[in-house]
């Protein structure tokens, strides 16, 4: 019997040896677990390395399942897949760590974190307690949802879709193209570059959007608040009232606005970038990156 066929037979026995399956292109992973932890690393070959967990194999995908309630010692399942490989991570109550760069990953967790190394294609995130922590995402498009824990975001571009309902959003060092980003009951804060011909748009219900950007940054805002006001201590810009958000205290109120939403323009430089902030019960800040 060929080694791979008898260490899949074990597993079906009950054990858990390390096994090795080769998979097809353009084939899919799939790992299901109830308490575990899950990493993921990405390989140089076409094969997948699996430790700790049941493996079958039908036609161009590779499951990896295990239904064990509480995690044992060294309860960790750790597999190894192509570069190519589209990869599907549950878990209730796991964490999920993936290290390398794949097409494409959705990973879903109820209560445990998510953290993310890389990304070459496209990447789905869910999670509802837990936080995510995404770094160095080089892949066309990144979509985040969450409900009660932080979400950071740091070195991406591409197309990056967030939101999160009790938790803030933090994006550092971003050179993204597009940017969605939306909290009902925390602050967002983007730190980074505003492309000449990128769309940017954020939204808080009820906490503050700030920026910290570039001295030279180029964008057109377009802001509506209720509640709220256009702070820029160290970046000048002009309003389409025609006023002048100054530097020092660095405050815009429309005098002339009665109760109710308001929205206004603001334009740091040249306007090229196209930049939609829509806050309720919290302010836009604008500083200056050292």
């Amino acid at each position: 019997m060929p080694a791979p066929i008898l260490l899949l037979a074990l597993h079906l026995a009950g054990s858990d040896p390390d096994t090795t399956v080769r998979l097809a292109r353009n084939g899919a992973v799939e790992i299901s677990t109830h308490m575990r932890n899950i990493t993921v690393r990405v390989g140089t070959s076409d094969a997948v390395a699996v430790r700790g967990a049941r493996v079958s194999v039908d036609g161009r995908t590779v499951t990896i399942e295990d239904d064990r309630r509480s995690p044992p010692m060294g309860g960790l399942i750790e597999v190894t897949v192509p570069t190519w490989a589209r990869v599907e991570l549950s878990t209730i109550g796991g964490n999920i760590t993936v290290t390398g760069a794949t097409e494409r990953l959705n990973a879903e967790t109820v209560n445990g974190f998510i953290h993310v190394t890389g990304g070459s294609g496209s990447i789905e995130l869910q999670t509802v307690t837990g936080g995510v922590t995404i770094t160095d995402f080089r892949g066309t498009r990144l979509n985040i949802d969450a409900t009660a824990n932080t979400v950071a975001v740091t070195n991406a571009v591409g197309e990056l879709t967030i939101s999160n309902v009790n938790g803030g959003i933090v994006l550092r060092g971003m050179r993204a193209t597009k940017v969605t980003a939306e909290s009902v009951n925390g602050g967002i804060e983007y730190e980074g570059m505003f492309a000449p011909t990128g769309s940017y748009d954020f939204t808080s219900q009820n906490d503050n959007v700030t920026f910290i950007v570039p001295s030279d940054v180029s964008a057109r805002m377009r802001i509506t608040t209720m509640n709220g006001e256009l702070r820029s201590p160290q970046i000048p810009a002009t309003t389409n009232s025609g006023a002048n958000v100054t530097v020092g205290k660095g405050k815009y109120k429309d005098k002339n606005r009665g109760d109710g939403e308001r929205t206004f323009t603001a334009t740091f430089g040249g306007g090229a970038a196209h930049v939609t902030v829509d806050v309720f019960n919290g302010d836009v800040i604008v500083k200056r990156k050292p």
